[in-house]
Parts: C-alpha cells; structure tokens; sequence
C-alpha cells in the first residue's frame, strides 16, 4: 500500500465522524482508530492548558478577509468542477449560490463527496483548477 493511498485513508476518516477503518489491499491491512470522544493522540502537560484558554486563543486565526467565506477542503483528493465530463461547471465566478448548493466534488477513493457552500452569497473566486489534487484544508472557493 503506498503513502498517498495511506494519506487519503487518513484524511477521509479525519473529515468524517468514523470512529474506525480497517482497509485491506493485496497482503495489507490498515486500521485506523480514534477515542469515541475526540481526544487527540498528543496529551499536553497540564500548564500548557491552563494557558491556552484566553479569549484570543479560542477564535482561530483566518486569513480570510471580512465578508469573505472560504470553502475547504474537508480531505486529500482530486476536485471536479462539473457534475460530468461533457456538462457545464456547477458554479462560475460571480453566480449567485444558497447555502448547501453543490460547488464542486472530490474524488477520493472512487467517491465523489459534494463540496457545498456554507451560507448563501456570491462565488468570488474558484482558487483551483478542474482535476487538480488537493490537501485537506486547501482553500478551493471564495463566497463574499
């Protein structure tokens, strides 16, 4: 099994509420799991929590200018921007969208997750190209 098939593995089940994956392919298996409550694998010393707390800390930092959503990508995978080879794109730049029209898909593992827009609004920007890979967390549409 090689590392971008391990990777995408990762990333599906880390952008889903699985608890566990097993996966066999040839002579390999692969199993994932996490705690059924969340809790990350890296335990921090107690003061380092006590800390972490304060009001700033608690929003995340966003590049995002005001106004302006980004759509992410929930995992590792290749983006389509049409429902079909021969079909016009869901969205273009400027198209008015509502809240959980579909923008795009990702293709990971031979299946295709809809990429939906999180509040109505106008799509700015397309940040990717038809067919590219991508990374979790990539930025993919602007919303304004």
């Amino acid at each position: 099994m090689d590392q971008l098939r391990i990777k995408a593995l990762i990333d599906l089940m880390a952008g889903s509420d699985l608890v566990e994956l097993e996966f066999s392919e040839h002579n390999c298996t692969l199993k994932l799991w996490r705690d059924k409550e969340g809790a990350g694998a890296i335990a921090r010393p107690a003061p380092a929590q006590a800390q972490a707390p304060s009001a700033p800390a608690a929003a995340p930092p966003t590049a995002e200018p005001a106004g302006i959503m980004e759509v992410r990508a929930p995992f590792y995978g290749v983006v389509h921007l049409t429902p079909a080879p021969d079909q016009p794109p869901f969205a273009r730049p400027g198209d008015r969208v509502e809240a959980g029209q579909t923008l795009g898909l990702l293709e990971a593992m031979k299946m295709f997750h809809p990429l939906a827009a999180d509040r109505a609004g106008t799509l700015q920007a397309i940040l990717i190209t038809a067919g590219q890979e991508v990374a979790a967390e990539q930025p993919l549409f602007h919303i304004i």
